[in-house]
């Protein structure tokens, strides 16, 4: 294919009027593409999970622990403590149908607590008694079945009258 075109010299001709000749022939044909309207542009949709994936590590708060049940693991596991020869054991039971409610012994005492409050007020006045003191440990044993939050209940109460070594064992 040969084409004859005008010389570009600000539009005017070549002085002699020739016409420069151009052999130009493309390795191949440019067909357009039509566009299919079933095409799916992921573009867009890999911004948002971009943008997305960043707002939730900017917002996410990682909460510390509560730290309410504070442990301490022994420094050699070789050295054993004996308890005293009197340890506090109170034993929570679940009640009921659904096992919600709660049921509070503690051995080797007549009275027994009712609720969480009047534990506390008996575990003071344990600590008044001879041979107890705020030393002396209380083992909080939970039959099975018996809901968590009831015996952190107990945990609290016999931290709240400041006892410091408090126990949990297995029924």
């Amino acid at each position: 294919m040969t084409l004859r075109v005008k010389p570009y010299d600000n539009g005017r001709p070549r002085p002699n009027g020739d016409a420069e000749v151009v052999h130009f022939r493309p390795r191949r044909k440019r067909v357009p593409r039509e566009m299919s309207a079933l095409g799916l542009n992921i573009t867009p949709m890999i911004d948002m999970t971009f943008l997305l994936l960043i707002f939730f590590v900017v917002t996410t708060t990682f909460d510390r622990p509560e730290g309410v049940l504070a442990s301490k693991l022994p420094q050699q596991s070789s050295r054993y403590v004996p308890l005293p020869l009197s340890p506090i054991v109170v034993r929570v039971h679940p009640q009921g149908a659904d096992r919600s409610g709660y049921d509070l012994q503690i051995d080797n005492v007549s009275a027994q607590p009712g609720d969480f409050v009047e534990l506390a007020a008996l575990l003071q006045e344990l600590q008044t008694r001879p041979g107890f003191d705020a030393d002396t440990p209380v083992v909080i044993m939970a039959a099975a079945g018996v809901r968590w939050d009831h015996v952190v209940n107990c945990w609290n109460a016999a931290v709240r009258v400041k006892y410091k070594n408090v126990l949990f064992g297995e029924e």
